[in-house]
C-alpha cells in the first residue's frame, strides 16, 4: 500500500513542496465509495506575505485564513464562480503559504481536475488523510529533476512583472 503524505511533508518550503508533489498520487473516495487516483503532473507555488499572486498578500480575510493554518490541508475556492481550485497549504501555521494543483494525468486544468475528483467548498480546510476522503499518496518512483520544467504562473499578470514572472509553475515531462 502506499504511503499517505502526512504534515511533515507539507511543513516545509513551499517551492520544494510544489516540486516534491510532481509524480505523487492524488487520491479521492467517493460517496459511493469507489477510489480514484491520479499522479499529479503539475504545480504552481504561492508563498508568502510578500508574493502578490497569492490570495494573502494582502492579509487574513475569511476567503483566504486557511491559508495562515497548518500544512497538510486543503484550501479550496471558487474561481471566476465557476470553477472549484485545489490548493494545499504549506509551512508553519501563521505564514501562508500553498500549492495549487493545476493538472493530474489525464485531467488539464484545475477547475477540470476538482471536476473530476468531485471536490468542492466542502473540503476546505480539511486535513487530507484517508479518513475524511481526500488524500495524497507517495508512490515508489521519484520524478528526476531532468524531468521538471519551470515555468512563470498562469493568469497572475495582476501580481504586477515580478511576480508575474516567478517560475514557480513545475510541469512534469515525463520521459517516455
Amino acid at each position: 500500500m502506499a504511503r499517505v503524505l502526512n504534515k511533515a511533508f507539507f511543513d516545509r518550503p513551499t517551492i520544494d513542496v510544489a516540486r516534491d508533489l510532481l509524480g505523487k498520487q492524488l487520491c479521492r473516495r467517493l460517496d459511493s465509495g469507489k477510489i480514484i487516483r491520479a499522479r499529479i503532473c503539475e504545480t504552481e507555488a504561492y508563498d508568502g506575505f510578500e508574493d502578490r499572486a497569492s490570495h494573502a498578500s494582502n492579509g487574513a480575510t475569511t476567503r483566504n485564513v486557511v491559508m495562515f493554518g497548518p500544512p497538510g490541508r486543503a484550501y479550496i475556492y471558487l474561481c471566476y464562480g465557476v470553477h472549484w481550485l485545489l490548493n494545499i497549504i504549506t509551512r508553519e501555521k501563521g505564514y501562508p503559504a500553498a500549492v495549487l494543483i493545476r493538472a493530474v494525468e489525464g485531467v488539464e486544468g484545475p477547475g477540470r481536475l476538482t471536476k473530476h475528483f468531485q471536490i468542492n467548498s466542502s473540503f476546505n480546510d480539511q486535513l487530507l488523510t484517508r479518513v475524511g476522503g481526500l488524500w495524497l499518496e507517495d508512490v515508489d518512483s521519484k520524478v528526476s529533476h531532468a524531468e521538471i520544467v519551470a515555468t512563470p504562473r498562469v493568469g497572475v499578470d495582476y501580481a504586477g512583472a515580478e511576480w508575474a514572472a516567478m517560475p514557480w509553475r513545475f510541469v512534469w515531462k515525463r520521459q517516455e
